[in-house]
């Protein structure tokens, strides 16, 4: 198996035991941010965007994080990116630059979701 290898170690009970895990890409991809967003002190008042990449049940589960956050968040307005910019939609993950500003624009955080 390629790939990077960490070791975490886990302890149950007495006994210490270590786990091996593999990044199954091979390659890691980094990329520089300029100007990252400091992080929210609350979501009151926020417009969280929704990202579904179109994979099955990740809008199942987007869904019922909105329901959460607008119980809990009086005041939030959710975007439902797939809802609104279908383009906002790649099971790829390969977001052209456009539409990713779109996205960045529209909303204070986004929350992303990939699912099977």
């Amino acid at each position: 198996m390629s790939g990077e290898k960490t070791m975490t170690t886990h302890v149950t009970g007495r006994e210490k035991k270590e786990t091996s895990v593999y990044c199954p890409t091979g390659v890691a991809i980094t990329k520089k941010y300029l100007n990252i967003s400091p992080r929210l002190d609350t979501l009151d008042g926020k417009r969280v965007g929704l990202l579904w990449n179109g994979k099955p049940n990740g809008d199942v589960f987007l869904n019922r994080v909105a329901e959460l956050l607008e119980k809990n968040y009086k005041s939030i307005k959710i975007i439902k990116v797939w809802e609104i910019d279908p383009d906002g939609t790649a099971i790829s993950n390969k977001y052209s630059d456009e539409v990713l500003d779109r996205i960045a624009n529209s909303a204070d955080i986004v929350i992303a979701s990939q699912a099977d």
